[in-house]
């Protein structure tokens, strides 16, 4: 739908749709086996097909519009089980006669919001699929960054540790491709995402002195370098923490795939939750003082 979006077509017959949507399908295909909740799936056995040779595209575009799309249409506008208020497209007709006809909150996505968007989207389908092939619900995952190569890491224990790419992709779409300090934008059109560090809210330095992982997603943010320099290695007054602390209810409400993630490591509820980065930010404060506020 993106893809729609940037090249601003007012209508996009199921057939078309089928080939982009069938594609990205068996290229995570051959990146994780598992792209369901149900491995069986007579759609996925003809990508599976399509990747060793066995069927052409015309037989996986015909399978992609009779078997492919089930569910697809009616779950987009769907957020934990409720409609969103805004529609993103109109869907007219049945079978392989459908038409969808982008409305004017998907048509006024620019190039580089959807550069934003298709990364988080592939961030989210990564740690997704990485709960399937491990075989355990998202529930049991958990996700930190690899400080040397910004990389999240998703693992079930020690010895099942897994990259889902880069750390930035995670964060941006939640801000906007901005810092999530000064709000300045971050992100190319090009997706060169030079401008992006990823902060530890509270420092990653005190991590070694405290109970609470601060390399865990619910403590790590985008920022531009003029922030992330100025910041440095210092401990941020405690409306900083807050509002880290208010976006990761954002995730945790949206049904983002980071949710159970953020849960598990701050709270079953938002009182734990409070009570848990409270109690990181006054043992960090015991070891630095707490000083920095962007300007």
């Amino acid at each position: 739908m993106l893809e729609v979006a940037t090249a601003g077509s007012e209508s996009i017959r199921v057939q078309d749709l089928a080939v982009p949507f069938a594609k990205r399908i068996c290229d995570h295909l051959k990146i994780e086996d598992r792209q369901a909740t149900n491995p069986s799936s007579n759609f996925l056995a003809a990508c599976r097909q399509y990747n060793s040779g066995e069927i052409d595209l015309d037989t996986l575009v015909s399978s992609t519009i009779s078997k492919g799309f089930r569910y697809v249409f009616d779950a987009f506008h769907q957020v934990a089980g409720e409609d969103v208020p805004q529609r993103f497209f109109i869907l007219e007709g049945s079978g392989g006669n459908r038409v969808i006809h982008p409305t004017e909150q998907l048509l006024g996505i620019n190039r580089s919001t959807s550069a934003v968007l298709e990364g988080e989207v592939e961030a989210r389908w990564r740690l997704v699929e990485t709960a399937w092939s491990i075989g355990v619900s998202a529930q049991l995952l958990d996700v930190q960054m690899n400080g040397a190569t910004e990389e999240l890491i998703v693992s079930r224990d020690l010895d099942t540790r897994k990259s889902i790419g880069n750390a930035k992709w995670a964060f941006s779409g939640y801000q906007d491709g901005k810092c999530f300090y000064c709000s300045v934008e971050l992100d190319t059109i090009d997706l060169v995402m030079t401008q992006t560090h990823v902060d530890h809210v509270i420092p990653h330095s005190l991590g070694k002195f405290m109970t609470t992982d601060v390399d865990h997603v619910w403590n790590l943010v985008n920022a531009c370098a003029d922030c992330n320099l100025s910041k440095s290695n210092n401990m941020p007054e405690y409306a900083v923490v807050e509002r880290v602390y208010k976006r990761n209810e954002y995730y945790i409400q949206s049904n983002h795939p980071l949710k159970d993630a953020i849960i598990r490591a701050t709270g079953k509820t938002a009182a734990e939750r409070v009570r848990t980065i409270r109690r990181a930010f006054d043992d960090a404060g015991k070891l630095m003082p707490t000083s920095w506020n962007p300007r």
